[in-house]
């Protein structure tokens, strides 16, 4: 079985204000009403959370209103990357792992992807 994978990254300027419901409306668009089940959240730089003194999970809990309800909302659960690690090797297999254990959970399901939308 193969399984083809797409990634879609967006960079904010800044921290999750109202562009938490503007990612909201465009990932809808793109993918439709149910993308929320086929996602998971990634954070990098986990690094400097801890150098912050802020664990991930209490990260969570203080971000906006958008980011903590996406968090508990994404069907494949919520990652943190720690950049001044050996990504491929420390935490690269745990997150495709992660993403095989979500499409299997999705029974394989792909999603429409509607290219006609300008990101």
């Amino acid at each position: 079985m193969t399984t083809d994978v797409r990634v879609l990254s967006r960079k904010f300027p800044a921290y999750f204000r109202r562009q938490g419901a503007e990612s909201d409306l465009v990932l809808r668009s793109l993918f439709g009403p149910d993308w929320r089940r086929h996602a998971m959240l990634v954070f990098t730089h986990a690094d400097h959370l801890e150098k912050a003194g802020l664990q991930p999970p209490t990260f969570l809990t203080q971000t906006s209103d958008w980011l903590s309800s996406l968090a508990e909302e994404v069907g494949g659960g919520v990652s943190f990357l720690d950049n001044s690690s050996d990504w491929p090797s420390i935490r690269g297999r745990p997150i495709r792992d992660q993403l095989l254990r979500l499409s299997a959970k999705n029974h394989h399901e792909a999603l429409q992807f509607r290219s006609d939308q300008s990101l």
